[in-house]
């Protein structure tokens, strides 16, 4: 038997291994044989660690979502301007390129949630935490009279995160470049806000 340590060696090896082969096959595509041999393990002790493919998975998405969430989350607190801090948030979810491998993957993650009741909480809890990250921005916004919001902090928030998901995939499928799908989503922004336009393209380019 595996020691402790070397068990959760073991998991995040096969997580990097699911991560890996989705991104390059979809998840669709994904096999138990895939993941066991690219793990140089066998598929029974892929199980061993995972009782099947959607724990894996699951394990995959809640990596991605919580590095995702915690970067925007880094960055934006180093920044003290509601305009810049929601124009950076915004740059950092849109996926560069096709290849953006950990977007990607929540995409291809999400339809585990209509056969998994713990995937399916994984993707309320990420849309929560950055419903209260961008709320927090907007309201600070609205407090300081940069902001007048048409609607609730919140609504605004979930109608951004909804634009962000909609808008990236039109990137990872080749058919928009990124700054296509920001101007889109700063024209809602500067609606729904009721600050110029101009002020969200001023802002700082998206950090390395």
């Amino acid at each position: 038997m595996a020691r402790p340590r070397d068990q959760s060696q073991r998991r995040d090896e096969l997580v990097e291994a699911a991560t890996t082969l989705i991104a390059q096959k979809g998840m669709l595509s994904v096999r138990l044989r895939d993941v066991a041999d690219a793990a140089g393990i066998t598929p029974g002790a892929v199980l061993y660690y995972y009782g099947n493919l959607d724990q894996l998975f699951a394990a995959a998405y809640n990596r991605a979502i919580k590095r995702f969430c915690a970067e925007r989350e880094r960055v934006v607190a180093g920044i003290a301007d509601p305009a810049e801090q929601i124009a950076t948030a915004i740059r950092l979810a849109i996926p560069r390129e096709c290849n953006d491998v950990e977007i990607r993957l929540l995409y291809e993650l999400g339809p585990v949630a209509f056969r998994d009741e713990s995937c399916a909480e994984l993707i309320a809890g990420y849309v929560e935490r950055q419903v209260v990250m961008y709320a927090a921005i907007l309201e600070a916004g609205a407090a300081g009279g940069l902001f007048t919001l048409a609607h609730s902090a919140r609504a605004v928030a979930r109608n951004i995160i909804s634009l962000e998901d909609g808008q990236g995939l039109y990137v990872l499928l080749g058919r928009d470049e990124p700054a296509e799908v920001e101007r889109r989503i700063f024209d809602y922004l500067a609606s729904a806000t009721s600050i110029d336009r101009a002020a969200f393209d001023a802002q700082p380019a998206r950090p390395d």
